[in-house]
Order: C-alpha cells, then structure tokens, then sequence
C-alpha cells in the first residue's frame, strides 16, 4: 500500500474573519512538551501561491505573505491519503519574508500576551488565580487543576498575562500547558489524555535513542518543599548524597515526616529499572504529550512497559513525516 502525504493550512484573518486555506507547503515542524506553557509551529510554503478563500480557489496567483498578519488563527492538519487529523491550532506570531516564507506560531498560550492589572489575595486557590490570569476569550481551564489552597499571593505590576502564569508555574512547581484551547496548571504526569500503541519494528522507525537503564544506577536527591493550608512552607530532602538534583514540590502537607513519606514514594518514578529516551515514528498512530505509550518489542520482552509521554516533535516536508516521541517517566 502506497502512503501519500497530505496537509491542509487553514487561516482565520482577524481582520475581516475571512477564511483561506491551502494545500502545499515546503516544510513544517511543530513541537509540544509538558514541561512548557509555549508550544510552537513553524511552516514554510511559497511566497506565491492560489488560495482557497472561503472555499473557492482563486484564479491569479497572489504573494501570500501579504494574505495574513500576527494574530490571525491558525490550524495544521496532516496525514496520509487524504486523511487528515488535527495537529495544532494556534496564532501567527511573526512572519518571515524569506524564500521560501516562513511563518512561526503559538497555541493559545498567544493570547496570554496581554497586560494583566496587579491583583492581590489574602487566601484563594490555585484554580482562582489561574482562573483570573487567563480570563480571556478562547481559552477555556482544565477540570482537573488540583484543589490548593493559597494565602497572600500577589501579582505584580508590569506583567502580561503569559507572565504572571509562568510566574505561578516557577513557584509552585507545577506543569502548565495548552492541549488546543484549554489550560491545564498542576501535577505533572497527571493528565491522562488516552493511550497509543508502538511495537518496536512494527509501526515506529527508529529506536536507537531509546536506552535502558537500571533503577540501582539511578542517583537521585530530591528536594521536596511542601505547602501546608496555611501556605507555609516545609523543607526536606531524600534520595543519594551524590545524585542527581531534582525538586518535588507537595500539596496540603501537614508534616516533615508526611513531606518525606511523600517525597520517597514519587522517587520511585524515577528510580524504575525500564526504558526511557526517544522513539521516532510515523504520523500514524497520532501522540501527542499527556498521552501513555505503551510500548513493546517482538523481539525483546524487556522493553514492555507503559510511559508517560513527556514531549513530542512532528516533522513534515518534501522528504517525508515523522513524529519523534519523549519517554521519560514509567507508569506502575
């Protein structure tokens, strides 16, 4: 069976809310990640081309850098045999005038590049301030942004609304990211957004950046800080003298001893003995970060298991497509 590539590029202009789309392009990499609020696309097309415009294709040909502006909307589609799936939605950011035109994109985090007047809470929740930062239209919360609670939280003055969100991710030690238009804020690795299949060989093409490694050889100090109702802070610290620093931060903590207890049950995530690394594969099956892969090898038993997709790199173009797909964390 022959797989053709396919792609589909359509744009809202904020201008007027017309609609173009197009179905060439020279190249596209878009790129996600739990671990940052930005996700970003990057395509090439030609700097001169015939667009569809509310569905009909126009007859003359027209310098396409010109057609659209920063802050027009943006969704990418990719496939094969004309099936597409969605694989990013998001804003213009910048356009390049270069050959071939470049054009860069954001999520929704786009819409969070606005100023954001100073606010101060005696006790609120995390949900609330979240909340009050990304008040904006477009942008909806995630129902799963954990119940904590939060005393004397402060806003600066002088901070977009894309700053303040980093601000509370920075000191809270959460993960905060966009999965399309809805904001999640909280506990990495929680968000369970489905499962996708890999069989080593089968249905990826590379496995050479996917390494084992033993939980014995894994050092790892960990830093715990936990906060309890009050929003006071507690300190402890577990794990190998000599290891690896990595800081864990903990919810509704009411002890040293219960931070520790805590803090020596989430080392074990990180202390597995299993894979982790990258796996490169086609655009089929669909992956995206927040989603398990459950992997597993015809060859060698060894590399079962069930990971938490951490990032994810789609690659599309002239040459082919791939996704390139993180592991990095084993999930019981």
């Amino acid at each position: 069976m022959v797989f053709a590539l396919c792609c589909k590029i359509s744009i809202e202009r904020k201008a007027d809310g017309k609609k173009l789309s197009f179905t060439t392009l020279n190249s596209c990499e878009i790129e996600k990640s739990i671990y940052k609020i930005n996700s970003s696309a990057k395509i090439r097309i030609p700097t001169s081309a015939r667009l569809k415009q509310d569905g009909k294709l126009s007859t003359q040909s027209v310098q396409t850098g010109k057609q659209f502006e920063r802050g027009d909307k943006i969704t990418i589609e990719l496939g094969y045999n004309d099936k597409l799936v969605k694989e990013f939605t998001g804003y213009i950011y910048r356009i390049n005038f270069s050959t071939p035109l470049e054009i860069e994109c954001e999520g929704s985090e786009f819409l969070l590049r606005t100023p954001l007047p100073t606010k101060k809470w005696k006790s609120t929740t995390l949900k609330e301030i979240v909340k009050y930062i990304s008040d904006v239209p477009g942008i909806t919360l995630s129902e799963k942004i954990p119940q904590v609670n939060i005393n004397n939280y402060v806003i600066s003055t002088s901070r977009s609304r894309l700053e303040a969100l980093q601000e509370v991710k920075e000191a809270y030690g959460l993960a905060a990211y966009f999965v399309e238009n809805n904001l999640y804020v909280g506990l990495a690795y929680t968000p369970d957004l489905g499962v996708v299949k890999y069989s080593i060989g089968v249905n990826t093409v590379k496995d050479d950046k996917l390494k084992y490694r033993y939980g014995d050889d894994v050092k790892l100090k960990i830093k715990a800080i936990g906060f309890n109702a009050d929003n006071t802070k507690l300190h402890a610290e577990i794990g190998d003298h000599d290891g690896q620093l990595r800081t864990l931060f903990f919810y509704n903590v009411t002890s040293v001893e219960a931070l520790k207890k805590l803090a020596q049950e989430e080392i074990q995530k990180y202390k597995y003995s299993g894979y982790e690394g990258q796996i490169t594969a086609f655009l089929v099956p669909y992956a995206i970060p927040g989603m398990k892969a459950e992997l597993s090898d015809p060859k060698y038993a060894e590399k079962k298991g069930t990971f938490y997709i951490s990032s994810t790199k789609v690659e599309f173009g002239r040459k082919g497509a791939r996704r390139y797909i993180d592991i990095d964390v084993k999930l019981q």
